[in-house]
């Protein structure tokens, strides 16, 4: 009988951990995807084009030198070691609290990201950049969240329809 009770508060606290975590995880994705609808929205309204660039740890927002906006550069759905000298400087985004570079929660981290199914570089030095035109339109891209075992995805479609998905996978590690 003690053995019965003992395993059932077993499981019952293996299944809250996994819960808790699986929570944390979500609420991560759907905090970044609301970041990321939010930095769509603000290129729109600005009519300038916005970055965002990951590493395993965090992410951070970008925006071009104002001695460069006006250059009449074609736009490009990624910022790349190819065509950095052709496109415009980039700087991190400023003074701007809703865009501010963030650091993952603990135990959480970014496990990949792909634009167009190529995985992007996560440099911290050389950043590469996911861009958002004032067009509206993006490149398609996957955010692969992990927590041990568990793993969330932020994916976007090219016309901006972003969602967060459980996957049943498991994690690199």
């Amino acid at each position: 009988m003690v053995l019965v009770v003992v395993g059932v508060v077993v499981a019952a606290i293996q299944l809250n951990l996994f819960s808790d975590d699986a929570r944390r995880l979500r609420t991560e994705g759907e905090r970044i995807a609301a970041l990321l609808t939010a930095l769509a929205d603000e290129t729109v309204t600005s009519g300038a084009p916005l970055a965002v660039s990951f590493s395993e740890q965090g992410y951070a927002f970008w925006q071009r030198e104002e001695d460069q906006a006006q250059a009449s550069v074609p736009e490009s759905p990624r910022d790349t070691a190819q065509n950095r000298s052709v496109e415009a400087r980039w700087r991190l985004r400023p003074g701007d609290e809703l865009f501010a570079a963030r650091q993952m929660p603990p135990g959480i981290r970014i496990a990949e990201v792909r634009i167009r199914q190529r995985p992007l570089s996560r440099s911290a030095k050389e950043p590469e950049r996911l861009v958002f035109s004032p067009s509206g339109m993006h490149p398609p891209f996957t955010v692969v969240l992990a927590l041990g075992d568990l793993r969330v995805l932020v994916v976007s479609d090219a016309l901006g329809n972003l969602s967060v998905e459980d996957d049943v996978g498991e994690a690199d590690q």
